[in-house]
């Protein structure tokens, strides 16, 4: 299996695509399911047996929740506050006795 390179562009594209089908796809909601809606098919399409198609579809269920997942931590740090600066310390520490 190939590397999946995953952009912005390449999400908008697809996104822009399905509004040119249908307007609703303006709506991540409505795009998300016309993207499972094209796996589906795209799974049907194979010729295997039914149990494999189904581990199949657990696997790529995993891998939507890893990325989604993944993209959730990556807004929440982008909108976290800044650390503030660290600054130097110096001292001599000597165990109580």
């Amino acid at each position: 299996m190939s590397e999946l390179q995953l952009s912005a562009k390449l999400v908008g594209d697809i996104q822009n695509l399905l509004q040119s089908h249908d307007p609703a796809a303006a709506d991540p909601g409505v795009t998300s399911q016309y993207l499972c809606a094209v796996v589906g098919y795209l799974l049907g399409q194979q010729d295997m047996p039914a149990n494999e198609k189904g581990d199949v579809l657990d696997q790529l269920a995993a891998f939507m929740k890893h990325v989604a997942d993944d993209v959730d931590s990556q807004k929440q740090q982008a909108a976290a506050p800044p650390s503030p600066p660290q600054q130097e310390a110096f001292g001599i520490w000597k165990p109580k006795t």
